[in-house]
């Protein structure tokens, strides 16, 4: 999940609403997800046109994590050590054009110096990890101390354990992933600025590649599990497949193609579990080209092709991006603790359908109402703090 301040405009460029949208779209599909997937408090198993409808729309909606993940990957990846800091988001490849033949122009960094990835890191664990210990950290010794009836000592294990190991089991899974792609940023930076529009096209296309061959390998019943250690098969392509669309994007008619395609690729995601007995719908942390394609339309169309021109609704938008993080962060615990126990059971599709409505409304309003009094009372001012650090701009450290 992009960071708060990684879509803010630089000087002489204005900023891309369309980046501040695909977050608010992400925001929004991530609670759908977990309404209609059951894993909030809202309990029923569906059958028939009712239970396909809700494979549908969870397969659409599970392109958030993908989502997320390229709008994060199109701007950490900019990131290039030997440029100044003021550059990195100028809406050019780094590294190219004349600046780059020239050696950088006036403030060129030291190539030996390590300031620039401290720098980096430390902005990252201000926008990614702060957040994350505040509130999930924060929440989770509330809830051992008020609903499990734990001793002080207690709650900070468990509070403890929970932020450091949850990758497979929690709902921060997410939060693991991405701090390990931010981690690998400076590099994986490096990599796509070397091989250049080619190579990470190429790239892409090994991936999708691998992709077909272990979901075929999959339906047939051979899994080829030795990939599953393989760094491209999961999440990781979304985040420099992000980058790759930003700064080779594909021209309109491609686009069209993307669009055209994605209905049948849609289908095909959903219609696995039924056409291959035993198969999952594929849509979680793996990659497959069905999935891809979903995601990419997606992107692309939130991206390229929706252009907002009232001041009033990107006004709105940005506001909103604004929060998407914390929302992400706080909505699952809210739900289940305020919202869910209050929701009634549903008894038919119909019924299933409202309240699944209706609790996404409940738990966005909460989240959001969340994430604008503990921002501006908590968070935002211990971010300013810890901004203020003074960190070394040259020199080796």
């Amino acid at each position: 999940m992009t960071m708060p301040d990684s879509v803010s405009g630089v000087a002489g460029k204005p900023r891309d609403v369309n980046y501040d949208l695909l977050r608010v779209v992400a925001m929004c599909l991530v609670i759908g997800v977990h309404v209609i997937n059951n894993y909030m408090p809202v309990k029923m198993t569906l059958a028939g046109s009712a239970e396909v409808t809700r494979s549908v729309l969870f397969a659409l909606f599970m392109v958030c994590n993908p989502l997320f993940i390229m709008v994060s990957g199109r701007f950490n990846l900019t990131f290039d050590a030997d440029r100044p800091v003021s550059t990195h988001s100028a809406g050019r490849l780094p590294g190219s054009g004349s600046d780059a033949r020239a050696g950088g122009g006036a403030g060129q960094a030291d190539p030996g110096s390590l300031a620039p990835y401290a720098r980096y890191y430390y902005k990252r664990f201000v926008s990614l990890i702060v957040p994350y210990l505040l509130y999930a950290g924060g929440m989770g010794f509330v809830a051992y101390l008020v609903i499990d009836h734990r001793s002080v000592g207690g709650a900070v294990s468990g509070t403890l354990f929970d932020l450091f190991s949850g990758y497979d089991d929690s709902v921060y899974w997410f939060v693991f992933m991405l701090a390990g792609f931010v981690l690998a940023t400076p590099f994986l930076a490096a990599m796509m600025r070397t091989i250049g529009r080619s190579g990470a096209w190429l790239l892409v296309g090994l991936a999708a590649a691998v992709a077909a061959a272990e979901h075929i390998c999959d339906l047939v019943g051979y899994p080829l599990t030795f990939l599953q250690s393989f760094p491209w098969r999961g999440l990781l392509i979304y985040y420099l497949l992000g980058f790759v669309l930003e700064y080779y994007p594909p021209s309109a008619r491609i686009r069209r193609g993307v669009y055209a395609l994605a209905p049948f690729a849609l289908a095909w995601t959903v219609a696995t579990p039924y056409l291959f007995a035993g198969q999952r719908m594929q849509v979680g942390r793996t990659v497959t080209v069905a999935f891809a394609m979903v995601v990419m339309a997606t992107f692309l169309f939130f991206r390229y092709d929706v252009h907002i021109t009232s001041a009033r609704v990107r006004k709105a938008i940005i506001w909103l991006a604004g929060y998407s993080y914390t929302i992400y962060l706080v909505h699952s615990p809210l739900s289940k603790v305020l919202i869910g126990p209050r929701i009634p059971v549903p008894t038919d599709g119909w019924s299933y359908a409202g309240i699944s409505v209706l609790m996404f409304g409940a738990t966005l309003l909460a989240a959001l109402l969340f994430a604008v009094i503990a921002d501006t009372v908590v968070l935002k001012p211990v971010q300013r703090l810890l901004r203020n650090v003074a960190l070394p701009r040259k020199g080796r450290l």
